[in-house]
Parts: C-alpha cells; sequence; structure tokens
C-alpha cells in the first residue's frame, strides 16, 4: 500500500470516527473526545505525508467557516446543541467536525474538487442528511422546527462544499506551481 493512499484511508476512517465520536459524544456528554479523533487523524495523516502545511490552510479554512455559519443557525434559534446555552459560538465538537471536514479535501474528498456542481449536491443532501441524523442522536434539537433547518443547511451546505473543494483545488495548483 503507498503512503498516499494509506492517509486518505486514514483520513477517510479517520473522519467517520471524528463524526461518531462529535455527535454521539456530544449526546452522552463527551464531545470533547471529537479533538482527541482530529488529533490522532491529523498525526497519522502527516506521519505518513509530511504535508502538513498543505492541511494548514483547509483547517484555516474550516474554523472560518465555522465562525461564519454555524451563528446562521444558532443565532435564530433553528439548532440548539445539547448543553450550549450560547448562540454565537459552536461548541467545541462542532469546531473539531468542521475542521476535519474541510482538511478532508486534501484526503478522501478530493475527488470533489473538480465536480463543483455535484459537491453542491453532495453539500446540501449530505448536510442535511448528517444534521438530522445528528439530531436523533440527541446531540442538537430544532427549536423551529427540522423543516426550516433542513432548508437553511441544505442552502448553506450546497455553497460551502463547493466552495471547500475549489480552494483546496487552488492550494493545490498553486502548490505544484511554485512548490
Amino acid at each position: 500500500m503507498n503512503k498516499s493512499f494509506a492517509a486518505l484511508a486514514i483520513n477517510f476512517v479517520g473522519f467517520q470516527l471524528l463524526w461518531f465520536v462529535a455527535v454521539y459524544g456530544a449526546a452522552k456528554g463527551w464531545g470533547w473526545a471529537a479533538w482527541l479523533v482530529l488529533a490522532a487523524m491529523q498525526a497519522g495523516v502527516w506521519a505518513l505525508n509530511r504535508a502538513w502545511r498543505a492541511d494548514l490552510a483547509l483547517l484555516a479554512a474550516g474554523a472560518v467557516a465555522c465562525v461564519l455559519f454555524e451563528p446562521i443557525w444558532m443565532a435564530p434559534g433553528l439548532i440548539e446543541y445539547v448543553d450550549w446555552p450560547r448562540r454565537w459560538v459552536a461548541p467545541d465538537w462542532i469546531w473539531a467536525l468542521w475542521l476535519g471536514f474541510a482538511v478532508s479535501f486534501n484526503y478522501c474528498l478530493a475527488w470533489l474538487r473538480p465536480k463543483l456542481l455535484l459537491a453542491a449536491l453532495f453539500g446540501a443532501f449530505g448536510g442535511v442528511f448528517s444534521v438530522t441524523v445528528g439530531i436523533n442522536f440527541g446531540a442538537a434539537t430544532t427549536p423551529q422546527g427540522w423543516w426550516l433547518l433542513a432548508l437553511s443547511y441544505g442552502a448553506v451546505w450546497s455553497m460551502v462544499v463547493p466552495a471547500l473543494a475549489y480552494l483546496a483545488r487552488r492550494l493545490d495548483e498553486e502548490r505544484g506551481r511554485y512548490a
């Protein structure tokens, strides 16, 4: 098995585990463990490919996206995270999810980079599916109803996923040109 495939596999499995630990963990009061999974996932990937600089920009993009988009759902009360009273700042496990998702565009989601329309569809449906499962696990509630949250989630994620895919592609092109 070559190192790039192994890094992709670690990212894929790591992100699935990250999502589960973050969401199920939040419902059970141990969402903080998502940071341990994110750190282990990145350490495993970086041990294989040493591309930590390439990942930093996407990790930062994930943090910026969390700051920009979580308040869209939190401030008007479309979503309330379990044991989290704040309406403008997401809980720690949500931050870990945003960072882990964003960096995956260098690995298991790299196939979406050139397919921005597909990325938009993937974002719209995947975002709604993900939040719905998280709600059913007990990590959050929808005080104003599921439909309103689902519509806003679908709209936002249909833009976020292609934006992250495009950013990852542009960063990769720049590295190839200037490296």
